[in-house]
């Protein structure tokens, strides 16, 4: 069994790893102009490519977010 620590450890360098997979999955999508399922309130919603928020705009909206909350 880990200890906590290592976990942490662990968490901290593959969530930006597991993110950024995810981003560059749905940037994909958006290019390729295929829609996304997403949950939201419980149910599936479809996203249409053209309402996919393009990655670079999602990263400086993640980063001023960041910059809010400091």
């Amino acid at each position: 069994m880990m200890n906590h620590n290592t976990d942490d450890r662990l968490s901290t360098k593959l969530n930006p790893l597991v993110q950024k997979a995810v981003d560059e999955a749905i940037e994909q999508h958006r290019i390729k102009g295929e829609s996304i399922a997403i949950g939201e309130n419980g149910k599936v919603k479809i996203v249409p490519p053209e309402e996919i928020t393009p990655l670079a705009e999602k990263l400086r909206q993640r980063e001023a977010q960041k910059q809010v909350q400091s």
